[in-house]
């Protein structure tokens, strides 16, 4: 079975973006997920976890995935022109304790300098759940908070280089 490597997206290019957003789901939370589509075709979603082993390449996860992007909705023209062909340069991982920290997706940094991320979950009403672009200097206020609250944020890359 074929696997998508999180180092073989390093370099792919963004050419579109869908959203599903739930203001209530079955656990009382309002959620919501991102679907990008690569240049390649293959469509990903914005990460949790920092395993080298991002995806099994089979029929179910394609078609999941898929489809999920079929019926998102688009996000408005002014966001899409932060990631419209711009390519993926790292990801960065929230670490607490030296484990992954589920509560964060990973901020995916662009060639143009800005981030992607999201917020899946979160009360009604209490929480902006949401994609979120950052350029440089908001991703830093984000880390050096997160790092205020014991939670280390980590590149891809250089972790990936550093092994």
């Amino acid at each position: 079975m074929d696997t998508l490597k999180l180092s073989e997206l390093i370099g792919q290019e963004i050419v579109e973006l869908r959203f599903h957003y739930v203001p209530r789901n079955e656990y009382d939370l309002q959620s919501f997920h991102s679907y990008i589509k690569l240049a390649n075709d293959i469509i990903i979603d914005i990460p949790h976890f920092d395993d080298e082993e991002y995806l099994q390449l089979t029929q179910d996860n394609l078609s999941y995935f898929k489809n999920n992007f079929d019926t998102g909705d688009s996000v408005t023209n002014i966001a899409k022109s932060y990631f419209v062909g711009q390519k993926i340069v790292d990801f960065y991982f929230s670490y607490f304790n030296d484990e992954i920290n589920f509560d964060y997706s990973a901020f995916i940094k662009l060639s143009n300098g800005f981030y992607l991320t999201e917020r899946n979950f979160g009360p009604i009403g209490l929480t902006n759940i949401d994609l979120n672009i950052l350029d440089e200097k908001q991703f830093q206020q984000v880390v050096k908070r997160l790092n205020g609250i014991e939670v280390d944020v980590r590149s891809f890359v250089k972790t990936k280089n550093a092994c």
